[in-house]
């Protein structure tokens, strides 16, 4: 079975989603990530395909990233422009912080192979760089906004992929592998040690087994917006609100999806219409805004629980720095009462309740179930007296209270 990072984390992600790209090879859309992404790597191998350590000039570089510009995706020549300043300021910081170490690598766009247990794994890896003592670095670079969560880039089999292909085309194991994110300007290294390499070996063999045996049951995923295949998918054909946002993201075209009859999957109706996806991306950006609000008012609400405690307590230090338990205002009066909090001994309760076959009643010591029991009339003076006894703390607190709304006598 042939395999690749990427075919695999398809369908680590979704594994019906790897069905239509890999066995039924079903057409995707074209995507301005991609192009993006694309665009920013062809222009960094140009920049250090070079024979001896004099490398280009700033220049140079973004006169690359015109020529091998991809313009395939964009929605708009508005959106395209924005992307190419963006990769032009991301080519020029990258230029400042790298030019200083500039050094001709090992190897750029190094394709490999590996084999293994019935599998071949093939893949390209960006750059490899090696130090004077033959320390071997891999390079992979990323266009994506934001790091990932640092628990994907642990688990990640991208770079355990690298490390057994570096250990077969060299002979040694990398001491680095870095992913260099070019868009916050950061980089994440580590290294790999056997175990880990044994792990991502069986998750491999893993996901080979499953695609053997026609495992290919979707699953729920925060990229499911994204897909190329949303129409189709049984879980979100008939889903309005993630139609919606997969329109607004470009992944419903005018007209329906052609399904080659390779997939055996009925095509459920679909909008294949302008007015239709335009419905469909405005009902997007409505209930985008719905959940703008929503975060708005949590927002406001977290402020004001905020200045509500801080109000709270000035008005408790004054009370007790005065002596007093109501303050009236122009707007009304706030009045001040205690309010006692019982701490019961846990060992000394259990030693009395379970003898009486009571414990279970109150096994987490839940507070309104004891006050239950000590109210209920079937509970003997002489046990209301004997878990008395277990009382440790009598917490007094205060709160307060608008005293129009308590009957004054």
């Amino acid at each position: 079975m042939k395999l690749s990072y990427s075919a695999i984390s398809t369908y680590q992600k979704c594994p019906l989603s790897y069905k239509y790209s890999y066995v039924d090879r079903l057409p995707t859309k074209p995507s301005h990530y991609l192009s993006f992404g694309n665009s920013i790597h062809s222009a960094l191998e140009f920049f250090y395909r070079v024979d001896k350590p004099e490398p280009y000039s700033l220049e140079e570089l973004l006169g690359e990233l015109d020529r091998v510009w991809l313009t395939e995706g964009y929605e708009s020549e508005t959106l395209e422009q924005e992307y190419k300043t963006k990769g032009q300021a991301i080519l020029s910081q990258f230029y400042s912080d790298n030019l200083p170490s500039f050094a001709v690598p090992l190897a750029i766009e190094k394709r490999f192979y590996l084999d293994f247990d019935g599998v071949t794994l093939s893949g390209v890896i960006d750059r490899v760089d090696q130090e004077e003592n033959g320390d071997i670095e891999i390079i992979d670079y990323k266009t994506n906004a934001k790091l990932p969560p640092k628990s994907k880039l642990n688990t990640d089999l991208q770079l355990p992929i690298y490390h057994m292909a570096a250990e077969k085309l060299y002979g040694v194991a990398p001491k680095k592998l870095t992913l260099y994110f070019l868009v916050p300007n950061e980089k994440v290294s580590t290294r790999k040690t056997k175990t880990d390499i044994t792990k991502a070996q069986a998750t491999i063999h893993s996901v080979a087994k499953n695609i053997s045996d026609k495992k290919f049951t979707p699953f729920k995923n925060p990229l499911c917006p994204w897909c190329d295949f949303i129409e189709i998918c049984p879980l979100h054909a008939n889903d309005p609100v993630m139609l919606a946002k997969a329109a607004k993201n470009g992944k419903i075209s005018g007209s329906k999806t052609a399904v080659t009859s390779t997939a055996k999957t009925t095509t459920p109706p679909a909008p294949n219409s302008v007015n239709a996806l335009d419905e469909l991306k405005k009902s997007a950006t409505k209930i985008e805004k719905v959940v703008d609000d929503y975060f708005e008012l949590v927002e406001q609400i977290n402020t004001g629980r905020a200045r509500l405690a801080g109000l709270q307590r000035i008005i408790h230090d004054y009370c007790e720095a005065n002596s007093v338990t109501s303050i009236k205002g122009a707007r009304g009066s706030v009045g001040r009462q205690p309010r006692r909090t019982t701490h019961y001994n846990v060992e000394k309760l259990r030693a009395l309740l379970e003898p009486r076959g009571l414990w279970d009643n109150i096994i987490d010591v839940n507070s309104r179930l004891l006050k239950e029991l000590l109210d209920d009339p079937a509970s003997q003076d002489e046990l209301r007296k004997l878990i008395g006894t277990a009382k440790e703390v009598e917490e007094i607190s205060y709160v307060l209270y608008k005293k129009d709304e308590l009957a004054e006598g």
